[in-house]
């Protein structure tokens, strides 16, 4: 069979940004198009390569070429090892269903390191359909937080002398909001609340619950929160102490008219520090 080298590193690049998206949107980590790209291309170049020098198809130089690929899309990322983890998971699915398709097909689709497409495009497409699909159902609960749609951005918090930006997850399946001014409430992790809260002097008392712990607030500091009734899975109701920022703005600067309310130690295994319903 001839190779053609330029199909080939445009189809595995092509497949390889496939397969970084779908982990960081599994993993629920925005990173731009342009870092998956470049991060793809890499990619591409390991799987021409690896055309042309054989050596290069043994399992040790796959994963290390996959995980250069995760490195340059996700480097930083605090969720980094568990959606690079997530880009092994994904690629071992597509290259699976991609297997599966060369025997129902009688068609080449894998090549070496990587993919080459002696089929239809419409065979293409279905494999990183399925793939995704497959992926997606198996890995849905624990990397997306389940099947509705959420994504991460930034935000700013200023509270007294505190100023403290964070990564906040946007979530569709959160209601949450103040009873008394219908604003919605922006949940933190207790370890960040706390950060905010010593801007007024508030410290949080672990050994209270939460209505004690505004009880005991003096009554300058206690002007400013306030109890948040709720109820989760598991807990059919249950109170939360909330605190009314001074100014919280988005990563595109607006605005966010929102109440802050102390939430648990930690949230999404540490790939965000709060969350708002959008």
């Amino acid at each position: 069979m001839v190779v053609y080298l330029d199909v080939l590193f445009v189809t595995n690049l092509m497949m390889d940004y496939i397969t970084l998206l779908a982990a960081s949107r599994l993993g629920g980590v925005r990173v731009s198009g342009r870092r998956l790209l470049a991060a793809a291309a890499l990619g591409g170049g390991y799987s021409v390569l690896a055309a042309v020098m054989p050596w290069m198809n043994i399992v040790p130089v796959r994963l290390i070429a996959g995980a250069g690929m995760c490195a340059a899309a996700f480097w930083r990322q605090k969720a980094f090892v568990r959606v690079c983890a997530l880009y092994f998971v994904v690629s071992a699915s597509f290259v699976g269903i991609a297997a599966v398709l060369r025997h129902l097909t009688d068609r080449q689709l894998l090549l070496g390191a990587g993919y080459y497409f002696a089929v239809p495009l419409r065979v293409l497409l279905l494999a990183a359909v399925l793939g995704y699909a497959v992926s997606g159902g198996l890995l849905r609960g624990d990397a997306m937080h389940g099947p509705i749609h959420r994504e991460i951005g930034r935000m700013t918090i200023c509270f007294g002398t505190v100023e403290r930006s964070l990564c906040v997850l946007y979530d569709t399946g959160n209601e949450l909001i103040e009873p008394v001014s219908s604003r919605p409430v922006l949940v933190l992790e207790r370890g960040c609340a706390q950060s905010l809260l010593a801007g007024h002097g508030i410290m949080l008392d672990e050994t209270l619950d939460t209505a004690a712990q505004l009880a005991a607030l003096p009554e300058e500091q206690a002007r400013l929160c306030g109890l948040l009734p709720y109820r989760t899975v598991g807990a059919e109701r249950g109170l939360m102490l909330y605190f009314r920022p001074d100014q919280v703005r988005c990563a595109d600067g607006g605005a966010l008219d929102c109440v802050c309310a102390v939430g648990p130690n930690k949230l999404g295994q540490g790939a965000y520090e709060g969350l708002i319903g959008v």
